[in-house]
């Protein structure tokens, strides 16, 4: 008789398939002792049987059973084969159409017989009953350690070794500087172009992009802060790289639905949507000329088109030596240390306060009238304090540049997003058009007012 052989185990975790090995060897002596042929050995290694993911190795084997290029099916144990009462089903169905017989290192199971299927449906309900008391131990385990502070295990963050208590520092001031950064104006995609050039890696050996580099800065777990389903449940055992506050008010930064996270025109470039047309007054694009050349043109109406290389140079220049000189720290505003915790913790009183709102109508509790009245006031006082939210993390785009020793230095370091920002922050620009029969460029066909 021919016989297919089929290995698996839920979890392989140093990748050694130990445990598959030693099913093989059982498997293989068990179909020697009786003298069957050994088809193949189909193995799903690191696959679990009770979830709903495919697996690929018992998928095609089923196929091949049906096809009939096996009579025996052999397993180390049931559970082996399935942990699912559905499953099983289907494999009843496919031994009753084929004649397919199941034996196991643990014992045979004859599927063609009354008996046979009670007894292997019996097996499948205790697998599944072992499943579940698994499951529920596991889940239990994993608030303990929540509220304990503890790691919670899985793929290592970034910046922590395996144990996700010790601090990579090779990594850790790469994180540190990236909420700097961020909180000083710099864009994701810029951050993770700049680990990317450093060679550095995600934990999962992939590149970065704007999107995890997002999930970094939004995790909790570098203030030192312990998560569970989502939800912040205490200090953490292991040393935070930031502050609460600064990851605080970074969290708020990129939770503003107003950041878009993906790059645009205007982000490619230092002046588009900042420059301004002088007859219409409308923002300038970029665009290119039938050489190539990049451009500033009037977005409206197409009033002025500028060759767009020294206007850049120009206003990075006239930046670079406002913010060189002594008075250069005037430019900052009164320091303020917004309270972003108690900014959250009003928002989210009036969140639950809306909640209640809703559960008092659905019970019969509040009428439709008071409801819409006290949504409407209670989603004002919502409003003003996502405003305060937002303004207390605006990102201070100044202080980095004129607190610097080399302002040129420090201006060269920064990507496009920090110096579109700052360029915001300190001038209103306007194109004026060339004059006639000039070829060479003339710094006073662009008028920079600075803003107060």
């Amino acid at each position: 008789m021919r016989a297919f052989v089929y290995l698996r185990q839920s979890l392989d975790r140093n990748g050694s398939g130990a445990a598959v090995d030693r099913q093989r060897e059982d498997c293989l002596k068990l179909c020697a002792d009786r003298g069957w042929e050994v088809a193949q050995v189909w193995t799903d290694n690191d696959v679990s049987a009770s979830s709903a993911k495919p697996r690929p190795a018992y998928t095609r084997m089923l196929a091949a059973v049906e096809r009939g290029e096996a009579q025996v099916l052999v397993a180390w144990h049931v559970d082996r084969l399935t942990r699912k009462i559905t499953d099983l089903e289907s494999l009843i169905e496919l031994a009753q159409a084929t004649g397919l017989r199941i034996a196991t290192v643990t014992g045979d199971l004859d599927l063609s017989t009354d008996a046979g299927r009670l007894v292997g449906r019996i097996l499948a309900s205790v697998a599944r009953g072992e499943v579940e008391r698994k499951g529920a131990r596991q889940k239990r385990a994993q608030q303990q350690a929540a509220h304990q502070g503890r790691p919670a295990g899985g793929r290592r963050a970034f910046g922590y070794s395996r144990d996700g208590m010790t601090i990579v520092e090779a990594e850790a001031e790469h994180v540190r500087q990236a909420y700097t950064d961020v909180l000083h104006g710099a864009s994701l995609k810029g951050i993770a172009k700049r680990w990317n050039e450093l060679g550095l890696l995600t934990t999962a050996g992939g590149a970065w992009r704007h999107d995890n580099v997002r999930e970094v800065l939004k995790n909790p777990r570098y203030a030192g802060l312990r998560t569970y389903r989502g939800e912040i449940v205490g200090p953490a055992v292991w040393k935070p790289l930031v502050d609460e506050d600064t990851h605080a008010a970074a969290h708020a930064l990129l939770s503003l639905p107003e950041r878009r996270t993906t790059e645009t025109t205007a982000r490619k470039y230092l002046l588009p949507g900042l420059a301004f047309c002088w007859k219409c007054g409308s923002d300038v694009a970029t665009g290119h000329t039938r050489h190539g050349k990049r451009v500033y043109v009037c977005r409206a109406n197409k009033c002025v088109s500028r060759k767009a290389e020294p206007v850049d140079e120009l206003v990075e220049a006239v930046v670079v030596a406002r913010l060189s000189r002594p008075d250069a720290l005037d430019l900052l505003s009164e320091p303020t240390t917004p309270d972003l915790a108690q900014h959250r913790a009003t928002a989210e009183a009036i969140r639950q306060r809306l909640d209640d709102l809703a559960t008092g109508l659905e019970e019969g509790l509040l009428t439709l009238g008071a409801v819409r009245k006290s949504s409407e006031r209670l989603r004002t006082e919502l409003a003003i304090v996502e405003t305060r939210m937002h303004t207390a993390t605006h990102a201070d785009v100044l202080t980095p540049l004129v607190t610097a020793p080399d302002v040129a230095a420090v201006w060269a370091k920064c990507d496009l997003q920090q110096k579109r920002a700052v360029v915001a922050a300190l001038m209103t620009i306007t194109l004026l058009p060339p004059k006639r029969g000039r070829q060479e460029f003339d710094p006073e066909t662009v008028r920079i007012e600075w803003k107060a």
